[in-house]
């Protein structure tokens, strides 16, 4: 693990995050230039919760307890000059919307992987009661294939016993040391603060800072 800045929190590099745009195809999304980290996960998942939390602003990304709220990459700037940022993709599995958008979001999501070449790794979010979906699987095969660095956060562990999340976490490591995936899993609470240091040390790391 590396060394922070004396006196300084993994969380307080975060604390100045904001919305940069949302893209609704390629062309809408900011230069591809400096870094990038995506945040993907099944309609659900808590995406937008974790990445509330991780900044310390409840209002930056839109929650919502309907499936399927992210309908664009979204689109967050760590630092003043915008060459540190978060996307945060549409969320895939359920969602209440029609056979087509899910059709178009899964495109979209696919030129982005495929294409953007400033995106340093991949955080997947998971319930960590139900992980690893097949859709799940697609992504992390992906992330194989191209050894973009993965970072899969098992979320609402509030959920769980302390027991029962240790267990999930070790069997979640296990099966991705099995996949022969360079990356980890964390537990993840938003509403108890669960791994929050813990990812964003991982997320700084990234960043190179």
């Amino acid at each position: 693990m590396f060394k922070l800045n004396s006196g300084m929190n993994s969380r307080n590099f975060f604390l100045h995050t904001k919305f940069l745009t949302s893209a609704f195809s390629l062309k809408d999304l900011p230069d591809d230039i400096g870094l990038e980290v995506a945040f993907c996960g099944r309609s659900n998942s808590g995406k937008s919760s974790v990445l509330n939390a991780i900044t310390g602003n409840k209002k930056l990304a839109k929650t919502s307890k309907t499936p399927g709220r992210t309908q664009a990459i979204n689109i967050f700037s760590i630092d003043p000059r915008n060459t540190q940022r978060i996307a945060d993709l549409p969320g895939y599995g359920f969602a209440k919307v029609s056979k087509q958008i899910r059709k178009n979001w899964g495109k979209l999501i696919g030129l982005y992987l495929n294409t953007r070449t400033s995106l340093k790794g991949l955080v997947i979010i998971m319930d960590i009661r139900n992980p690893f979906k097949e859709s799940d699987l697609t992504l992390i095969d992906w992330s194989l294939k191209t050894k973009i660095p993965l970072l899969v956060v098992l979320n609402k562990a509030d959920k769980l016993s302390n027991k029962k999340v240790a267990q999930s976490v070790n069997k979640a490591n296990l099966s991705l040391n099995d996949m022969g995936i360079n990356g980890k899993a964390l537990p993840f609470s938003s509403t108890r603060s669960t791994g929050l240091e813990n990812l964003a040390n991982e997320l700084r790391e990234w960043f190179n800072v």
